[in-house]
């Protein structure tokens, strides 16, 4: 049976965030600047942890004239939805881009993907039909790594799986030129674990897009060169995104703060709040886009629940053990909109108990 609750307020909903982010910040992981931009255009957040105004937080974001350090062809690795999205967002910006894949046919449908997607921008307002053609005609595919070769970097973005990972790291690294960076697109992974059989003098990166890329301005960074983080941070800007530094950690800084407070919300279910309170704290009181158990409906049961073990692996913070209800609608299917059912979507949190 649950235990009855006080009143449930904002603060006790988010306070266990808070206190993650000041640890964040006492510990040089991130800056109070990142952390709130991080989670002000990462997770929606109309301020951040620490109250930075928008002044304080975008006003050196100007891009530059002529200042892109990684001038001609990005190179992407993928075919996959986050891989088009980041090949699009950077085409956007008319930097063109070529998109690697294992096979003719994963390329022709990835290429086929990104132009039904600007065919729909079209139709709803958003793009001309002559800038989604100019959009489409940077974007180039190929089967073949030794078509990278002349990239300043190269931008991994397929399967959130580390061997998967490591062993296309090892490849690209054997294949390419020195000159190549090699960077990464995961926060489920520290990229010391991502890169780990790549050989010394290799510059290497994660530049962590957020789903959807085209549309999503935030970047986050992680490298432990302070040459390559300029070099980042500088084309971030060209590309139209923000950048933060983030330091090495399963989840980089948004996914850090945002699933553990995900995680809370659940065990304030536990206590005894409704669905309801949670909800209306989140939105009305925080002014969040969306409730925490909305979210995860959202996300997934069975993302949260991953990216929470993966976290908790590497963390010994109990509050990164997944809520028991959490493990309960996982072990019952009951996975949020992908299965119809979940804490908001249908009852399926009901079937949980």
């Amino acid at each position: 049976m649950q235990a009855k609750t006080s009143v449930l307020t904002g603060s006790t909903l988010i306070s266990g965030l808070l206190d993650d982010a000041r640890r964040m910040s006492a510990s040089a992981f991130a800056s109070p600047r990142d952390i709130d931009v991080a989670m002000r255009l990462g997770a929606g957040y109309p301020i951040g942890p620490f109250g930075l105004t928008t002044a304080e937080l975008f006003g050196e974001q100007e891009i530059l004239a002529d200042a892109n350090p990684w001038s001609g062809s990005i190179g992407v690795v993928g075919t996959g939805h986050m891989a088009t999205g980041i090949a699009e967002a950077i085409a956007r910006a008319g930097q063109p881009v070529v998109l690697w894949g294992r096979s003719a046919a994963s390329v022709s449908a990835a290429l086929e993907g990104v132009a039904s997607r600007l065919a729909t921008s079209v139709a709803r307002g958003r793009d001309t039909e002559e800038g989604a053609a100019e959009v489409r005609s940077r974007i180039r595919g190929t089967t073949e790594f030794g078509e990278l070769a002349t990239s300043p970097v190269v931008i991994e973005a397929v399967v959130e799986d580390l061997a998967v990972k490591q062993d296309l790291f090892a490849l690209l690294d054997a294949t390419l030129p020195r000159s190549v960076r090699l960077a990464t697109n995961t926060s489920s992974f520290r990229l010391t674990e991502v890169v780990d059989g790549v050989g010394a003098g290799r510059a290497t990166l994660a530049l962590h897009f957020f789903n959807p890329a085209p549309r999503m301005r935030l970047v986050e960074i992680v490298t432990g060169d302070a040459a390559l983080m300029a070099e980042a941070t500088e084309w971030v800007r060209t590309i139209d995104k923000v950048s933060v530094a983030s330091g090495d950690q399963r989840g980089f800084i948004v996914n850090r703060l945002l699933i553990p407070y995900l995680n809370d919300s659940v065990r304030e279910l536990e206590r005894g709040a409704t669905v309801e309170q949670i909800e209306n704290v989140a939105t009305a009181e925080l002014g969040q886009p969306m409730g925490p158990l909305t979210l995860i409906d959202l996300i997934g049961i069975d993302v949260t629940v991953a990216a929470l073990n993966s976290m908790s692996q590497q963390d010994p913070d109990p509050r990164l053990r997944p809520a028991s209800t959490l493990e309960r609608m996982l072990a019952a299917g009951i996975l949020g909109r992908k299965s119809g059912s979940g804490f908001v979507v249908g009852t399926g949190i009901e079937g949980a108990r």
